[in-house]
């Protein structure tokens, strides 16, 4: 993140502050579950002196590494952000990975699973990576036994949704894009939760923004709304979302029954300065109106 008096192009800029950080959706839900007190551990993959970055900052949050080293330079994303607020991003294209590497990751996420709990699959993939990238990690975790929750979008969301992860957490944007419809009223977007339960998940869980989120299979739904928060920065509110969730799952609770925790998690992250932390004590205190639909 550069943060700058002013944007004005073709000039030399002045940066007045400079913060680096090891970003991405993995790494957001890693942080808020450590939070929560979880144990985690996280792979993927890294490259290069960025990677050596990501892995070192993720290793002094308390993510155990067991991250799939490959060719190139890990990528990175400059947030330049002016003395307005303004937001300008330029995000680099990252790392081309090589069936090597795939089956690699394969390989180094099956020989996990007897360890852990829950298994959080998010966020895009790098070139190199099929559609169903997501497919052979969802099909490993559900023979052995394990809930997953997948938090993707795009051209990944359809192949994985069909996979069955027990969980698909789309906003309602992805959701709206997913089913082809407008969803602009509550029966709409529990409609749709239901069309995407149809293809595969055990569970939908939309998030809906300041508005909570829905959990909807096809029996029950729910809606767990929090009270209103002073918003400092929204951005990884959904990471915090499936976090609170893992945990609920990590606790034997049922995703309806762990909906109201992890949205108060979110809730608390939208009222933290910084991406992917909250107050514990603040989402105490943050109440739920639940909903039954």
């Amino acid at each position: 993140r550069y943060d700058v008096d002013e944007v004005a192009i073709g000039r030399v800029q002045r940066i007045s502050r400079v913060r680096s950080s090891a970003g991405g959706k993995g790494l957001n839900v890693s942080r808020a579950c450590l939070l929560a007190g979880e144990r985690v551990v996280g792979t993927g993959f890294v490259a290069g002196f960025a990677g050596q970055f990501v892995t070192s900052q993720s290793a002094a949050m308390g993510v155990r590494d067991e991250f799939v080293r490959v060719a190139g330079e890990t990528r990175t994303c400059i947030n330049i952000i002016d003395d307005a607020g303004v937001s300008t991003e330029f995000l680099e294209p990252g790392v081309t990975v090589t069936p090597t590497d795939l089956n690699e990751l394969v390989r180094r996420f099956a020989a996990l699973l007897p360890e852990v709990d829950v298994v959080t699959l998010s966020g895009s993939a790098p070139s190199g990576c099929p559609p169903d990238v997501y497919v052979p990690l969802i099909t490993a975790a559900r023979k052995a036994g394990l809930p997953v929750i997948l938090d993707t979008s795009g051209d990944l969301l359809g192949p994985g949704v069909k996979a069955g992860p027990t969980v698909a957490k789309p906003n309602r944007e992805e959701l709206a894009a997913l089913v082809a419809a407008e969803l602009d009223t509550t029966d709409a977007v529990l409609a749709a939760a239901r069309e995407l339960c149809r293809r595969g998940p055990e569970w939908v869980v939309v998030s809906l923004g300041a508005g909570g989120a829905m959990a909807v299979n096809m029996d029950r739904a729910i809606w767990a709304r929090p009270a209103p928060v002073t918003a400092l920065n929204p951005v990884g509110c959904g990471d915090v979302l499936v976090a609170g969730l893992a945990c609920g799952l990590a606790a034997g609770l049922d995703v309806d029954a762990g909906l109201p925790r992890a949205v108060q998690l979110a809730a608390a992250s939208a009222a933290h300065p910084l991406t992917g932390h909250f107050d514990l004590a603040l989402a105490d205190g943050i109440a739920i109106e639940q909903v039954v639909l």
